[in-house]
């Protein structure tokens, strides 16, 4: 069912050339469909960017302990 909702909003991104803010504690779902990804701790905005690079080479400690624990 995943696959299908992300197939899915995928298609809506590149056809319509719409803008999604998606919210999700799945980095694999953010690398899938986001360019750009904000990471949050406690309401704050510790680390955003292209999400290649954050994902990649997170500079934040908590943003390289997500992507540690999560790919």
């Amino acid at each position: 069912m995943q696959a299908l909702v992300l197939d899915t909003l995928k298609h809506l991104q590149r056809e319509r050339r719409m803008t999604i803010i998606l919210v999700s504690h799945d980095l694999g779902v953010i690398r899938t469909l986001a360019d750009r990804v904000m990471v949050m701790r406690h309401g704050r905005v510790v680390e955003q960017g292209l999400t290649d690079q954050i994902l990649e080479d997170p500079q934040d400690a908590y943003t390289q302990q997500l992507v540690h624990a999560k790919l």
